[in-house]
């Protein structure tokens, strides 16, 4: 592996994927989207619906075919929360003594997931009195903390995060700060008494919030052609499957990066007994050479991701169809939706199906299909330069040809 003295910048190589506000664009885009082939005679959603974890899990589960998508369910959040600010930063925060209920389903879910036994986790709310209120003022100077030592990651970071709860320690096990791949947006956190815990747990989950919202708008992960293929961390006796590696792998690029930023800043005594910063670089190096043998488990973006956090060529990467489409007249298939990302000028397509399927598209394939979304059109007619975006487009059943 190439060691230099400097490592990536996250944020720069973020953006080289997608620009934040790019990034929040397209995700909201899919979940307008997904919402509209379920409930098409529903009112267009809102941003900030649209960036409700409760709203994304039940959107999830009806695109992964495990639930029906009921249009109807009350889940605004914004009579149960507060937003907290410092500088550029935002952070909504769920306050209110009905955040319980609201939450209830989610904190069991989740419980399921990520807790070996007992009962759901408990929020502390308003109703809790002066825990809470010292517990609030914690995250405040924690999210001050954050920007204070590092702005630009910050910044980078916590527009994916749309909702954090402060859990009761009487009912976390045990738990620091945790995410759930169910509930997008959603972060979790032991009651707090240090800032630099809250600062750490904000980059921390704000990082995998931040992959998440890359890896369902990009080419990161598909079927994993070595089943079975698993990560054996030499810091714990934990087997990962490579989608958690990965998810892993950018979290301690970004605390890494973080840990640097708090050193330059004179406050690396400030951290908590449990911090994962000064071990982040080294957990980092070691999920990378593990993911670089166990690349063909990963998509393009995410291999060049990869790649590029550690300072590994990129050049060979790339994905282009030999095929060639035949003479003819090709549409495009008559179920699809069409949403084009006015950013970026990529091209989200939607598929109803058992599940639906949903397929980003960029560059000539894009064009192509935005051309044959209006009218039926020959190769000849898009031009050679189109030729084998047709034919990969044909290959994936997107396209059809009609004569």
């Amino acid at each position: 592996m190439n060691r230099r003295s400097a490592w990536p910048d996250a944020t720069a190589v973020h953006a080289a994927l997608a620009p934040v506000g790019a990034l929040l664009a397209e995700r909201r885009a899919l979940y307008r989207l997904a919402a509209d082939m379920f409930a098409s005679d529903e009112r267009e959603p809102a941003d900030e619906k649209l960036d409700n974890p409760l709203f994304r899990f039940r959107v999830g589960e009806a695109l992964a075919g495990r639930a029906l998508f009921d249009p109807t369910v009350e889940d605004d959040l914004a009579p149960v929360t507060t937003e907290l600010r410092s500088g550029e930063a935002r952070l909504r925060v769920a306050i209110g003594m009905g955040a319980n209920d609201l939450l209830a389903g989610a904190m069991r879910v989740i419980r399921a997931q990520s807790f070996s036994d007992g009962t759901p986790p408990r929020l502390l709310t308003g109703a809790d009195g002066e825990p809470f209120t010292r517990a609030l003022d914690t995250i405040q100077a924690g999210l001050d903390k954050a920007r204070a030592v590092s702005p630009q990651l910050t910044d980078d970071l916590l527009p994916h995060v749309g909702l954090l709860v402060i859990l009761d320690p009487e009912t976390s096990g045990g738990l620091i700060s945790a995410s759930s791949r169910f509930f997008p947006g959603l972060i979790l956190i032991d009651r707090p008494v240090n800032p630099f815990d809250v600062a750490e747990a904000l980059i921390h989950e704000g990082a995998h919030q931040k992959f998440f919202d890359l890896a369902i708008t990009h080419d990161f992960l598909g079927a994993d052609p070595a089943e079975g293929r698993t990560f054996h961390p030499s810091w714990s006796g934990a087997s990962w499957p490579v989608e958690q590696v990965i998810a892993a792998f950018h979290a301690y690029a970004c605390l890494a990066q973080f840990n640097e930023d708090v050193a330059r800043a004179g406050e690396s005594a400030s951290l908590g007994v449990n911090s994962l910063l000064p071990v982040a670089r080294e957990r980092e190096e070691e999920i990378g050479e593990w993911l670089l043998a166990a690349e063909t488990a990963l998509e393009l973006d995410a291999r060049w991701l990869l790649r590029t956090f550690l300072e590994e060529d990129t050049a060979d990467l790339t994905q282009e169809s030999t095929a060639m489409a035949p003479e003819g007249r090709y549409a495009l298939d008559p179920l699809l939706r069409v949403a084009r990302m006015a950013h970026s000028r990529r091209v989200l397509l939607a598929r109803p199906g058992s599940p639906p399927e949903l397929h980003w598209l960029s560059g000539d394939a894009g064009d192509v299909v935005v051309r044959l979304s209006g009218e039926s059109l020959s190769a000849a007619e898009l031009g050679s330069e189109y030729v084998r975006a047709l034919s990969a487009l044909v290959e994936s059943s997107l396209v059809h040809r009609v004569e």
